[in-house]
C-alpha cells in the first residue's frame, strides 16, 4: 500500500452530487407559502417529484464519511500499528468546527437583529454541543428558521467520529474483522431501532440511532475495499449491468414508502445506503462506468466546496424569497428562473469565499496532526 495521502477518484463529484441534491430539494420544496399558486402549477409540480428524493443527499453524505473515515483509519493502523484517536479528532475539529460555529453564531445572536429575522426557539446549548439533530427532533416542527435545520447533519457526523474516536481507543482493534463485527452490530441495532419507532418521522430522519447505519455501511465498504484493492465483481460488472442498478435504486428511492408501508419503512434507510454504497464502490473500481463524477465538468472541484454549499444554501433560500416576495416576484415562472439562478450563483460564490480563505487555512492545520 502506498503511504501518504489518500485521494479517491470521484470522491470529490460524488460530494457535489450529494450536495445538489439536498440543494434542489430545498429550493424547489419548502418556499409555498412565497410561491402561492405558481407552486401548484402543473409545470412546478413536475420539478418538485423530480426533486423530491433530494434529501437522500443526506444519506449519501453519510455513507461517504463512514467509508473515507475508515479507511483512513484502517490505513493508519496498518501503517503505524495503532491510531492516534487525538490526532483523529482534532482533524475531524479542524474540518467541521469552524463554519459550523459560524452558523449556528449568526442564527442564534445576528440573524435576529437583522432586516427579516426571527428568534429561533432552537436552544443554543444543544447546538454547541453538536446535539441539532435532537433539538431538531424536539423543536423543529414549530420553528421556520430553517438555515439553522441544516446542521442537523454535521451533528450527527461529530457524534460517530466522537463515539468511533472512543470505540477505537477502548477495544485497541487490531485486525479488520474487529472493525466489520462492530459495523454489522450497529447496522443491525440502528435496524431494530428504527423497527421500533417506525411510526415517529422525526426519530426515523433525525435520531442518531435511526441513521448510522449509513456510516456503518459505509465503514463496512471500507473493511471491503481495504482488504480487496481489486474486486473482480464490480470492475467485471458490463455498462448495462450498471446502468440498470442505478435505474432499480432510483426508482426505489422514488417509491419507497409506497413499496414499504407500516413497520417496512425500517428497510427504507438499510436498502438506500446500500444502494449509495454501491454507487460509491462502482465509482471507484468499475472499468465500464457509463459515468465518473469527477469527469463532470466542475464537479471535482465543486466537491471541496460542498461544507459551505450545504450549510449558506438555506440560509439564502430564506433571504431571497424574502426579497422576491418584497417585491412581488413570486407569481410567474421567469421569476422563478431568475431566484433559481441567482440562488445558484450566490450560494457557489459564497462557498467558494468560504473555502479558500476561512476553510482552506484551517484545513491546511491538518497535516500538524497525522500519526
Amino acid at each position: 500500500m502506498q503511504k501518504g495521502k489518500i485521494h479517491f477518484e470521484n470522491l470529490n463529484g460524488l460530494r457535489f452530487i450529494g450536495a445538489f441534491m439536498v440543494f434542489l430539494f430545498h429550493a424547489f420544496t419548502i418556499n409555498r407559502e412565497v410561491w402561492g399558486d405558481f407552486f401548484e402549477s402543473p409545470s412546478f409540480r413536475v420539478i418538485r417529484k423530480l426533486t423530491s428524493i433530494g434529501h437522500y443527499g443526506v444519506n449519501l453524505f453519510f455513507v461517504l464519511s463512514g467509508f473515507l473515515i475508515t479507511y483512513l483509519l484502517l490505513k493508519e493502523l496498518k501503517e503505524k500499528g495503532k491510531i492516534h484517536v487525538g490526532f483523529f479528532l482534532i482533524r475531524r475539529i479542524l474540518r467541521l468546527w469552524p463554519l459550523y460555529f459560524v452558523i449556528i453564531l449568526f442564527g442564534f445572536f445576528v440573524f435576529p437583529h437583522l432586516p427579516f429575522g426571527i428568534q429561533t426557539i432552537h436552544e443554543f446549548w444543544r447546538y454547541s454541543l453538536f446535539l441539532s439533530n435532537f433539538d431538531e427532533i424536539i423543536n423543529g416542527s414549530r420553528d421556520s428558521l430553517n438555515f439553522l435545520t441544516a446542521t442537523w447533519s454535521v451533528s450527527i457526523e461529530e457524534q460517530f467520529y466522537i463515539g468511533w474516536a472512543l470505540v477505537i481507543g477502548f477495544f485497541q482493534w487490531k485486525t479488520i474483522r474487529s472493525f466489520r463485527i462492530f459495523f454489522l452490530a450497529v447496522i443491525g441495532c440502528s435496524f431494530l431501532f428504527r423497527w421500533y419507532y417506525s411510526e415517529n418521522q422525526s426519530f426515523l430522519y433525525y435520531h442518531t440511532l435511526s441513521v448510522i447505519s449509513d456510516m456503518a455501511i459505509g465503514g463496512l465498504l471500507a473493511s471491503w475495499v481495504f482488504e480487496k484493492p481489486s474486486i473482480r465483481i464490480i470492475e467485471e460488472l458490463k455498462k448495462g449491468q450498471i446502468i440498470g442498478i442505478y435505474l432499480l435504486g432510483t426508482v426505489f428511492l422514488y417509491t419507497a414508502h409506497k413499496l414499504l408501508p407500516g413497520r417496512m419503512i425500517s428497510f427504507e434507510r438499510l436498502i438506500s445506503g446500500v444502494f449509495f454504497a454501491f454507487v460509491l464502490v462502482e465509482q471507484l473500481k468499475s472499468k465500464h462506468s457509463f459515468f465518473k463524477a469527477d469527469r463532470i465538468p466542475y464537479f471535482e472541484r465543486a466537491g471541496k466546496l460542498t461544507y459551505g454549499f450545504y450549510l449558506f444554501h438555506s440560509l439564502l433560500i430564506f433571504y431571497l424569497c424574502k426579497a422576491f416576495e418584497a417585491f412581488n416576484w413570486n407569481q410567474r415562472a421567469g421569476y422563478f428562473v431568475l431566484y433559481f439562478l441567482l440562488l445558484l450563483v450566490s450560494n457557489s460564490l459564497l462557498s467558494l469565499i468560504s473555502y479558500r480563505y476561512f476553510e482552506k487555512p484551517l484545513l491546511n492545520l491538518k497535516r500538524y496532526f497525522r500519526a
